[in-house]
């Protein structure tokens, strides 16, 4: 399986909305996704194994997210131990 690598920039994330507008736009999403942190588990569970999500730039972002951005890296951490060949990470 061909390993897809996406790079996603939250230097500019500001709100739990800046975030999801950032993953529709970075990432394959289908067209039905829900816009929240369980309909990302869904389809990181669902149809991402090969995916190399990479997040930089996210120490402003976890700042001003808070509970949000903790809450999406324990499910990142969840998807990725469901998920064959899933790979998160998260760089300042």
């Amino acid at each position: 399986m061909q390993e897809k690598v996406f790079y996603i920039d939250m230097s500019e994330v500001t709100t739990k909305d800046e975030l999801q507008d950032l993953l529709a736009k970075e990432l394959p999403l289908p067209d039905y996704y829900g816009r929240n942190l369980d309909a990302l588990h869904d389809i990181l569970t669902e149809s991402a194994e090969g995916w190399n999500i990479i997040f930089y730039n996210t120490t402003i972002a976890a700042r001003l997210l808070g509970k949000y951005y903790n809450a999406l890296t324990r499910l990142a951490e969840e998807s990725c131990e469901e998920t064959d060949q899933l790979k998160i990470r998260f760089y300042p």
